[in-house]
């Protein structure tokens, strides 16, 4: 099969990972990578075998050899890149949030929809195998009803006053929240009714970065289940990982409890500290591997054969309507009707 040609716009450390997945998959080539920041941009495109690196996204939009693009702009700089390239009649793979408010989310929906363009957001715990187990024991019972959802993800101090440059345009609830919403949507098969939330700042702003240190928020479903959403920035480098994911269902006949980022499967200890390797992203070898390549993966295949996307347009609105009554909850101190 002749291999389709795929663009990356936004070529920071996440950004890395779509070209990473475009340079090893059987049915793509990666022909672009596009950034602000050209340098970051040909080095990226160097290290993945990109035929050009670029700042202009017109220059992308214009070419005929890209049939797809992958978003991975910050968080609030979806909208404006997304419309331009569906208007261009390039598919879409929007990094989640697909974006910080509904209009802009609701406005990619359109663009894509108009243009006829396939439309995929990277929600990739989708794909992560232990979610999919997750969603494979919830709906053949094991657990009876699910009545209680306990879902945590939260960074170290490194992801907001290192790792992201945009970082005080964002927080830990679009940053992380974003996933365990989705996530939570995913295997319930369900919505919210309502939500509750709280936020505490302060910690961050300390360190120059002005968001919140974190938010906590209860959430209502309409099918009677409610679940608490944990999602912090300020983890002390120390930990273990990067990241600290835990999933906890409780149900009227079972449970289920997921470690998403320190499983113990495989146990380092050094001299200086003792460490659990993440063994399901980042990836690594010569193939596809780990859930965080594989989703992209899918878009590729929907693309290239008419495969089915992973998460649509309209889970990224769904997933943005929600968050924002978090936002608000959280501001107000009342709950928030959805």
């Amino acid at each position: 099969m002749e291999r389709q040609g795929f663009a990356l716009v936004g070529a920071g450390v996440f950004g890395e990972r779509h070209a990473q997945a475009y340079s090893r998959h059987h049915a793509a080539e990666l022909v672009a990578v596009c950034d602000l920041d050209l340098p970051r941009a040909e080095g990226v495109a160097a290290r993945y075998g990109a035929r050009y690196a670029t700042d202009d996204l017109a220059r992308v939009l214009a070419d005929p050899a890209v049939r797809a693009v992958s978003v991975a702009t910050p968080d609030h700089a979806h909208r404006e890149v997304a419309v331009a390239c569906a208007r261009a009649g390039k598919g879409l793979l929007v990094e989640k949030p697909l974006a910080t408010t509904v209009e802009d989310a609701e406005a990619i929906v359109a663009a894509a929809r108009a243009a006829g363009v396939t439309l995929m957001v990277d929600f990739h715990n989708r794909v992560s195998p232990p979610m999919l187990q997750a969603r494979d024991a919830i709906r053949r019972g094991d657990l009876g009803a699910p009545r209680y959802v306990y879902a945590r993800l939260s960074n170290t101090t490194f992801v907001p006053t290192e790792m992201l440059r945009w970082s005080a345009r964002s927080s830990a609830l679009w940053f992380l929240a974003s996933h365990m919403v989705d996530l939570v949507r995913w295997l319930l098969e369900d919505e919210p009714a309502r939500v509750y939330a709280v936020r505490r700042d302060g910690v961050l702003r300390a360190m120059g970065v002005d968001t919140a240190d974190f938010h906590v928020a209860t959430v209502e479903f309409r099918g009677g289940a409610v679940a608490v959403f944990e999602h912090a920035w300020i983890l002390p480098r120390s930990h273990p990982t990067v990241k600290d994911l835990k999933l906890e269902i409780l149900g009227s006949a079972g449970s289920l409890n997921v470690d998403g980022s320190h499983s113990r499967a495989l146990e380092l200890y050094t001299a200086e500290r003792a460490t659990w390797p993440d063994l399901l992203a980042p990836p690594a070898g010569e193939h596809l591997t780990g859930f965080v390549l594989d989703s992209i993966a899918y878009f590729v295949d929907a693309v290239t054969r008419g495969a089915p996307v992973v998460a649509t347009g309209e889970d990224g609105v769904a997933v943005t309507r929600i968050l924002c009554a978090i936002e608000e909850s959280a501001a107000s101190g009342l709950p928030i009707d959805l």
